[in-house]
């Protein structure tokens, strides 16, 4: 389980973010027209912007607000989009859990999700994000967003955007209340990600210090056939694979 301290990142802009090997760059040029027995390439800047459109009150999944995880607002909520592809904007609380050593001494050897061998997630390897890992109101359907309810399981597809970058992810941890005086955990929480997804977007990736307040936007792809499979030292890249594939896969279902 998550569970990390959280402080508000003062100097993220004065940072030169630096764009990861294999992340898609939203700010690319224009649409590539493929040929015409192919289906249209959509560039990130397009989906995301798709995305935005689509994040409105008739599209809300959640009927009470999320928490946003660094600053503990109440004002973070998650759209359905498309059919079966749920999106959320918030911040980025560092995730440093799983089998990677850390100096956080919140850090905790094990993650919800493992990978494909059973073994845990690696945060300084495997870019994953963070849900809640129940529903806080113990309801169904829940009031907030309950992955479970939206054919969401471990290791499953999203899209991670921030400013000029894109990355692919996977669900590899839950957020959940618990008696740890270093931390505000509760599952209503949105906006925590790993090590790994941190540094790909260009942000602050230390599990104490790290993080950046807003402006990330999380877009996971529900179903099986959007589980990324391999160990530790494959994951990152079979994420990243799947993203111009995602891109092209919602630029199309919405109509863009």
């Amino acid at each position: 389980m998550s569970s990390r301290k959280r402080f508000a990142v003062v100097a993220a802009a004065a940072l030169t973010l630096i764009a990861p090997p294999l992340g898609v760059k939203v700010a690319e040029a224009a649409t590539t027209t493929t040929p015409a027995s192919a289906d249209k390439t959509y560039t990130a800047a397009e989906v995301l912007a798709g995305v935005k459109k689509n994040s409105t009150t008739a599209n809300k999944v959640n009927s009470k607000p999320h928490i946003n995880t660094m600053t503990r607002s109440q004002n973070v909520n998650v759209f359905q989009v498309s059919s079966g592809v749920y999106a959320y904007s918030s911040s980025l609380a560092v995730d440093d859990d799983g089998s990677d050593p850390d100096p956080d001494p919140d850090h905790q050897g094990e993650t919800t999700f493992q990978d494909s061998n059973g073994k845990q997630l690696a945060a300084h390897h495997v870019p994953f994000y963070v849900l809640g890992d129940d529903c806080y109101d113990r309801k169904s359907p829940c009031p907030h967003f309950f992955y479970k309810e939206h054919g969401i399981k471990g290791r499953q597809f999203a899209l991670m955007f921030y400013k000029s970058k894109v990355i692919g992810a996977i669900f590899g941890d839950t957020q959940t209340g618990n008696d740890q005086t270093t931390s505000d955990n509760d599952s209503r929480e949105l906006g925590e990600a790993s090590v790994k997804a941190a540094s790909s977007l260009g942000i602050p990736s230390s599990g104490t210090t790290g993080g950046v307040d807003n402006g990330v936007t999380v877009v996971i792809f529900s179903g099986s056939s959007w589980v990324v499979n391999g160990a530790n030292s494959a994951l990152n890249a079979n994420a990243q694979a799947l993203v111009q594939k995602a891109l092209d896969s919602l630029g199309s279902s919405m109509g863009l």
